[in-house]
């Protein structure tokens, strides 16, 4: 593994663990306590992350080879 992947894996744990450990249930629970309004940000932000963390550590193992 390249030293450019792992850094970027690490900034990736780094954003998972903040957005699905603490901005997803602040938010949710901001929303059921009907303070604000429904979080689409926390869902889709939710949902795409995997998917751009997959797609950009392949472009950067496919510049390698």
């Amino acid at each position: 593994m390249a030293a450019k992947e792992r850094k970027w894996r690490r900034v990736y744990l780094f954003l998972m663990i903040f957005f699905y450990g603490i901005y997803t249930p602040v938010s949710i629970f901001e929303w059921l306590a009907a303070d604000g309004k429904f979080p689409f940000t926390a869902i889709l932000v939710g949902l795409a992350l995997p998917f751009m963390r997959k797609n950009h550590l392949n472009q950067i193992q496919q510049q390698k080879n």
